[in-house]
């Protein structure tokens, strides 16, 4: 009678928890977006809109993925065109949920419950993720729907895991690996295709494509990747030549891009391995880049801090539930993103959807190395 007792109390106690985190995290994300000074709008914000209209007039407009573009026209609509308002909302919901997703994760993986709710404490807070909550930008987004798609994988409703990686996708195509290898790793693991995951991913892109050929004659997502490619030329860290397209206007397809790439690099391989680790170091410094003095030494310091949290004690927590594969699959974005974007060109906020793993990750050591010194043991996979 007692030890049920207990294990009820301490249910409710964790419940309580939580719902405290969730409404202080709430109210932070309110309080950055509607009470603060700060702008709401970037460069890339008023591009999702002019994608977004050209959607309402009937276009499409094959340049960005046109996921946040299409939550805008819709916004658009049910607002009569005064949609900032309701996509700060959104963002806020999201960022918020995304909170109870790592939490939930995180009790799935790890057997103690102390994980998750240090991971969505430190998640609640944490300036980085509040800080782009503000931001008409695809990162809230992509987070809500990667951290969902893991959340109903470890939940085993793999259409619905399938269908929110599509999702994720839609709204920014450098996830786009991450449920490849999923995808391959549970069907080397299990010898048999996980359909429903399969199912639910490859449907909703099967049919944006053949959309996007209907209105432009292209088979694809987002039709950026050539000037992605020709960007990732001579990009280094936080200097990125946006005009080089301008400057280069005979390299018109991906595959002249990626022979300009290798032609680089093959010329210069020192200057290319230089380029690479500062794009490295953009998107995990521990002492980031001034970005031509539009950060002070206090928002580098911060910015470092989280990075040294999420890199150190992330790849620490991988290290010491390493023999766990629903632990090692917290990893891949971290993985994925990161090579993506040391490979190509790298800023800051392109860390925003891996970093919510990251933490989980580092929790994971916090908690096994101070609060529970036997280390919380993961669940089998």
């Amino acid at each position: 009678m007692n030890k049920t007792s207990g294990k009820t109390s301490g249910a409710l106690d964790q419940k309580e928890a939580l719902i405290f985190i969730l409404i202080v995290g709430f109210l932070l994300r309110v309080l950055i977006t509607f009470f603060t000074w700060l702008p709401n709008m970037q460069m890339d914000s008023y591009e999702y809109y002019n994608q977004a209209d050209t959607l309402l007039s009937g276009g499409y407009t094959n340049y960005f993925p046109n996921g946040y573009p299409l939550m805008i026209a819709i916004a658009k609509f049910f607002t009569s065109g005064d949609s900032e308002i309701l996509l700060l909302w959104i963002n806020v919901v999201f960022s918020t949920l995304i909170i109870w997703f790592i939490y939930d994760i995180g009790n799935r993986v790890y057997a103690s419950p102390r994980i998750g709710l240090v991971a969505a404490a430190i998640l609640a807070g944490f300036p980085a993720q509040l800080n782009y909550v503000r931001l008409l930008m695809t990162e809230v987004p992509t987070a809500f729907f990667l951290v969902g798609a893991y959340f109903f994988y470890y939940r085993k409703q793999y259409f619905w895991s399938g269908l929110f990686f599509a999702l994720a996708i839609f709204v920014r195509t450098n996830v786009a690996p991450i449920p490849i290898l999923l995808l391959a790793i549970q069907t080397i693991r299990n010898k048999r295709v996980p359909w429903r995951l399969l199912t639910g991913c490859l449907l909703p892109l099967l049919a944006i494509c053949l959309y996007c050929h209907a209105k432009t004659g292209e088979f694809s997502v987002a039709g950026n990747n050539q000037i992605n490619i020709l960007y990732a030329v001579t990009a280094k860290g936080s200097y990125i030549d946006f005009s080089l397209n301008r400057k280069h206007p005979e390299i018109n397809t991906s595959g002249k891009a990626l022979r300009m790439y290798v032609d680089h690099m093959k010329a210069d391989p020192l200057g290319f391995i230089g380029q690479k680790w500062a794009n490295f170091w953009e998107l995990w410094a521990f002492y980031p880049d001034s970005v031509h003095n539009t950060r002070g030494v206090a928002s580098r310091l911060l910015l470092g801090i989280g990075h040294f949290f999420m890199v150190v004690f992330g790849i620490i927590g991988w290290w010491l539930h390493r023999r766990s594969l629903s632990s090692n699959l917290l990893m891949l974005p971290f993985v994925t993103v990161t090579l993506i974007h040391t490979a190509l060109f790298a800023m800051s906020r392109y860390t925003y959807p891996v970093e919510p793993f990251m933490i989980l990750l580092a929790a994971s050591a916090v908690v096994s190395l101070t609060i529970d010194r036997n280390r919380a043991r993961p669940v089998r996979s």
